[in-house]
């Protein structure tokens, strides 16, 4: 077993927002349903500090003002300030005649590409701010882009023309090889119907006054639209923040009116009269920057008011993503994730019932935006013609040791387990049951590897007679089932049981819930046994009918806890070895579907997905990858 000492502790507690679900654990579950949590996350006071209107252009348009943007970031990585890119992708001053972006194959173009690659390794997270941030003849970062009705009556108050615009910034940061982050609207300015469109392509935005609501904190809209579904926003309630006088008035009024996101933006140029440029006795180009610049006077100003500087991905946690749709209607429809093909990414396999058919699926993005396009890739149907019965449970995993998932059914009906070998574009059934000896009716199966040898073995928990079963998996063979007694599982309660390494030993653990207190105990995995945990590891929580998903919320190899609602909410836990600590939430999104988390992107931390049945589009399988950091 792991243990973390106290500092480690508290940098798990304070962090681990940044995190949030893998596959590789499984669920085995008595009932299925729905609470929820605190929407504030784990930071009393949060900043948010976004660098605005930085383009290739203006005052960006030398390699000195590059070099100077370079030393505004190393400020703020030194400071351990994470902040935000607003980045306009083509620059545009028609009176001039001046058209540059990013994607251009010029000295210039290709420094300012450097630039914003530095500043995203000292902190930085670059989003989509326009395409030209202005139209007809105004110059980009003055200019309106998109309709209004007053400030920018002469363009098209159409949903096509801000689509053509939002595809064109988001091809450029393609070619330029920059992952777009999020959305952000220029001057915020744009009729409700052309919002839509930026809605479809990035599911994260960041800007006040969204759709003509100025919220205090972020939200996530679980919004069902045609091809996607749900976005979060992120305000900027603070606005644009020039001086610390202008910074205590806007935090005075915020705290005043009850508290809320400390979020601003700040134009960076502004820090090059602070900084100077000097050549030293080898020659060589050096930068000063003033201590007293607006900058660091703002950092410091929120600091010692206890704020703390956070990332756009800490409070979002996951961003809506890309849907799996065009699938027909079914109400009999399962997702069974897992390793199926070589590589790090988690393939999902549709289980249609009725027609008895497995069908895979892969998601081949490379981010989360653009969001309209084929994220997915169909590998083909994998078997098909084969009913393991009405109560059958499917499950994933390696049982010859391939290092790829095979699946494994539990069949009641049939009287066993069943398995079918995973032959990389085909599932071939195995010809025989493993059937267990004794009654074993009303069991739960589990699956996982129970003693660390990097195969998956077999396990059931008999809840009459308070006893857990395991079968053991031997060169992809199982011995008969070795029954353990467990005065846990004799408690005449409603418990839910899930599988995941919670300790970070190499082999797989049972958690077991008390759905009516909610508390958790644990039954760790000891060479083939196990052994009932002293300590309780939580308690009050994931109580009444949310669901509990197992998944490693922060990638460091030992499994956590989501509990989701059917109002959509995702809570976590997070595993230190020796307890779950409660954490932040995500959502509301995927309200009223079936839920899983799988690593879609092999980023290690795994995604969100929910399927559910839509009159209107049929069945769709919607995700939101996961950002945590």
């Amino acid at each position: 077993m792991i243990k973390l000492g106290k500092v480690q502790q508290l940098i798990v507690f304070t962090i681990f927002l940044s995190c949030l679900i893998t596959g590789g654990c499984t669920a085995t579950l008595e009932k299925a349903g729905a609470p929820a949590g605190d929407e504030n996350g784990l930071f009393l006071r949060q900043a948010l500090l976004r660098l605005e209107d930085i383009g290739p252009g203006g005052q960006y348009q030398d390699e000195e003002s590059l070099q100077k943007l370079k030393v505004v970031a190393d400020y703020l990585h030194q400071e351990s300030v994470p902040f935000h890119i607003s980045l306009i992708p083509r620059m545009t001053v028609p009176a001039k005649g001046y058209d540059v972006s990013i994607a251009d194959r010029t000295h210039y173009a290709g420094e300012f590409r450097a630039t914003i690659k530095y500043l995203e390794r000292m902190g930085g997270i670059a989003g989509v701010h326009g395409y030209t941030h202005q139209s007809n003849g105004d110059a980009s970062g003055l200019g309106f882009e998109f309709y209004h009705r007053v400030k920018n009556p002469a363009v098209p108050d159409s949903i096509q023309y801000a689509r053509n615009r939002v595809a064109a910034s988001l091809e450029l940061f393609e070619r330029a090889g920059i992952a777009p982050a999020f959305w952000e609207t220029p001057h915020y300015t744009a009729s409700l119907k052309q919002c839509q469109a930026f809605e479809e392509q990035i599911g994260l935005i960041y800007e006040d006054n969204y759709h003509g609501i100025n919220f205090a904190r972020q939200h996530t809209i679980d919004y069902p639209g045609r091809e996607y579904r749900g976005y979060t926003t992120v305000p900027t309630p603070l606005g644009y923040v020039n001086t610390t006088r202008d910074m205590t008035i806007m935090i005075d009024q915020l705290e005043n009116s009850g508290g809320g996101l400390a979020s601003f933006f700040y134009h960076p140029f502004k820090e090059f009269r602070y900084i100077h440029k000097w050549i030293n006795e080898k020659g060589e180009t050096c930068y000063s920057y003033d201590n007293d610049s607006p900058l660091h006077q703002l950092v410091n100003s929120f600091k010692q008011k206890g704020y703390t500087f956070v990332s756009i991905y800490s409070l979002a946690m996951f961003v809506p993503a890309q849907r799996l749709g065009g699938l027909p209607a079914g109400e009999r429809r399962e997702l069974v994730a897992g390793i199926f093909e070589p590589g790090d990414r988690k393939g999902i396999l549709v289980w249609d019932r009725d027609a008895r058919q497995w069908e895979m699926f892969r998601y081949t993005a490379r981010w989360y935006a653009p969001r309209r396009g084929k994220a997915f890739e169909g590998r083909g149907t994998w078997l098909e013609g084969w009913d393991p019965g009405s109560e059958a449970v499917a499950m994933a995993g390696d049982i010859n040791g391939d290092r790829l998932e095979d699946l494994i059914f539990y069949s009641p009906s049939r009287g066993g387990f069943l398995f079918a070998e995973n032959r990389q574009n085909r599932f071939e059934l195995l010809n025989g049951i493993f059937t267990p000896a004794g009654d074993t009716g009303g069991c739960l199966p589990l699956h996982g590897d129970f003693n660390g040898d990097g195969l998956y073995d077999l396990a059931l928990i008999d809840r009459r007679e308070g006893r857990l079963g395991i079968a053991l998996n031997k060169s992809g063979e199982f011995g008969g089932f070795a029954w353990q007694n467990i005065e846990l599982l004799k408690e005449k309660k409603l418990h839910r049981y899930i599988t995941g390494d919670f300790n970070s030993d190499g082999s797989t653990d049972v958690a077991v819930l008390d759905t009516e207190i909610g508390r958790w105990s644990m039954l760790l995995a000891i060479g083939g046994n196990f052994e009932a945990f002293a300590e309780t590891w939580l308690e009050q929580w994931g109580s009444g009918d949310s669901l509990p998903i197992p998944a490693d919320v922060n990638g460091d190899g030992s499994c956590d806890i989501i509990a989701y609602s059917s109002a959509g909410r995702w809570q976590v836990a997070v595993s230190t070895g020796y307890s779950f600590v409660p954490g932040g939430e995500f959502g509301p999104w995927g309200g009223g579907g079936s839920p899983l988390a799988a690593d879609l992107n092999g980023d290690k931390k795994s995604d969100l997905i929910i399927s559910s049945v839509s009159r209107q589009s049929g069945y769709n399988i919607d995700t939101a990858l996961s950002v945590m950091e």
